[in-house]
Formats: structure tokens, sequence, C-alpha cells
């Protein structure tokens, strides 16, 4: 949940029919913006197909029927949380249609995000992480908050959490507000250089993970 940002842009664009630019038809719209200097797939700015008079004509209104999904569980959460909790307050929805939404799996078991969707979630069973441990094997993860995720809740087959607190350690290095990866590549390397040294040097541990 490191950037709201991104999903706000959007619901802006899917739900209210709102964005910074705004074209006729797709085709257009794509070949135009990925004209633009350092334009890339993923931060391809958000656009609205209109009619003649400038009107949206494909926002999301109470009676439509939506489903989502991503190969990366993190966006549909997040948009989960956006179309599902009655108290979400990540950013100013302005109006919640009453759709009927699932997602394509459901993507954060534990949270049981989103509450309907298509196909059950794979059961992922005795992770490296969870043999690891349970055999005797102290083990450390660190990376920072952008992938963070990437060495606990995936690696441990979509699992938050210690499978044993004595016997792991995970140290999450907080990214900088509003920079994303694209801007930044190299993120929080050096912190996250010095941590898992630390850690290899403390002796506590048999396994370092850090990404």
């Amino acid at each position: 949940e490191n950037d709201w940002s991104v999903v706000k842009r959007g619901w802006d664009a899917q739900i209210l029919g709102e964005a910074p630019y705004k074209f006729q038809n797709a085709l257009e719209a794509v070949k135009t913006l990925r004209a633009e200097p350092k334009a890339n797939d993923q931060y391809l700015p958000p656009f609205v197909i209109v009619d003649e008079s400038g009107k949206s004509v494909g926002p999301i209104v109470d009676g439509d029927a939506v489903v989502t999904f991503n190969f990366r569980a993190d966006r549909m959460v997040m948009l989960a949380k956006a179309l599902e909790f009655p108290d979400f307050d990540k950013f100013d929805r302005v109006r919640v249609p009453k759709i009927k939404y699932a997602g394509m799996l459901q993507y954060d078991g534990e949270l049981k995000l989103p509450s309907k969707y298509l196909v059950s979630p794979p059961l992922i069973e005795r992770t490296s992480g969870e043999y690891l441990v349970k055999n005797g094997v102290r083990t450390f993860a660190c990376s920072e908050t952008v992938k963070f995720g990437h060495v606990t809740f995936f690696w441990n087959g979509n699992r938050s959490g210690y499978f044993d607190e004595t016997k792991e350690e995970y140290v999450e290095i907080p990214s900088d507000s509003g920079i994303t990866f694209n801007e930044q590549p190299k993120m929080k390397a050096l912190e996250i250089a010095e941590r898992t040294r630390d850690a290899i040097l403390s002796g506590k541990f048999d396994q370092v993970t850090s990404f």
C-alpha cells in the first residue's frame, strides 16, 4: 500500500469518469500518450473515452458488474478496499457505485478480499521459509516498503506474520513518501545493504534474504 495515488487516479477515471486526458477512442489515447517523453506502460497517464460532447462514455455506475484481475495482488487488494470498505479513508471516493463486484481470485486470504471471487486461491504449503524455520534455521529478511512483501508475504506463501518469532526477524526500511522506483531505481539499496550486513555480522542468523 505504498502508493494510494495510483488507485485514486484509477478510481477517478473508472468510477467518476474524470481524467486529465480525454479521447474519443482508446487507440488514439494510447498512441498519443506513449509518444510523451518518459512514457511507460506502468505509469501511462489516466484517460477516459468521451463522446462528441466531451462526456465520459463508460464510467462504472450502479447496476454494473465488475471483475478485477492482476498478477500482482497488492494493487488488487487496495482496489478491493476502496470498493468494499464502508469506512475507507485513503482518499475521497466521492461516490461508491452499487455494483456486482468480484475478483478473479481472492487476493488476500487473511483479509478475505475481494469478498467474492471467481477462482479459489491456490493453497501454498511447505514454503522454503516455513521449512527452514521449522528445522531450526534462523532467518532474517529485509527490504524497503515497496518490496517488503516479496521477502515476507510472498516468500511465505501469501501469508503475513512469523512462523516462529524466536527464529525470525523481518526488517522493513520505510520508502521515501511519494517517490516510486521508476523515479529512483536504487530505492533504499544502501540502507538495506547496511542492515543485511549487520545481520550477517551479528552471527544470529543462518539464512539472510534481502531485496
